[in-house]
């Protein structure tokens, strides 16, 4: 895989959502039709417009994040929806939250191995 699109029926909208989460910049090509999202790390996403809202099953993206709740708590106060909190994935030796953005893309914050400790409450 190289790529993922988000249908979103107002680019901008989202792509503001995620710069002001995580820090990402974008390519607007052209601006409010597709957006390239740059996170610093290939592959990258993309936003695309479309009239259709989101329904059904929607892929869900991994972001490596430092503290998961936090993001998820921003998420939240901009609009957000928790699907769950930070908890365990003994099997990866990790933990993670997850949220639906407003126009209903699945993201999970992802914790460092590196930071996990098994038994660990947050």
């Amino acid at each position: 895989m190289i790529f993922v699109d988000f249908p979103c029926p107002d680019p901008e909208a989202m792509s503001n959502f995620y710069a002001e989460l995580f820090g990402w910049t974008f390519n607007r090509r052209p601006a409010d039709e597709f957006h390239e999202i740059l996170p610093g790390v290939k592959p990258n996403l993309g936003i695309h417009r479309s009239d259709v809202a989101m329904s059904g099953p929607v892929p869900r993206i991994y972001v490596m994040v430092d503290e998961p709740p936090e993001y998820l708590a921003r998420a939240v106060q901009m609009g957000a929806t928790v699907l769950w909190e930070e908890r365990p994935w003994e099997e990866f030796n990790a933990r993670f939250a997850a949220f639906r953005d407003p126009w209903g893309a699945e993201v999970c914050l992802w914790r460092d191995k590196g930071t996990y400790q098994p038994g660990a409450k947050s």
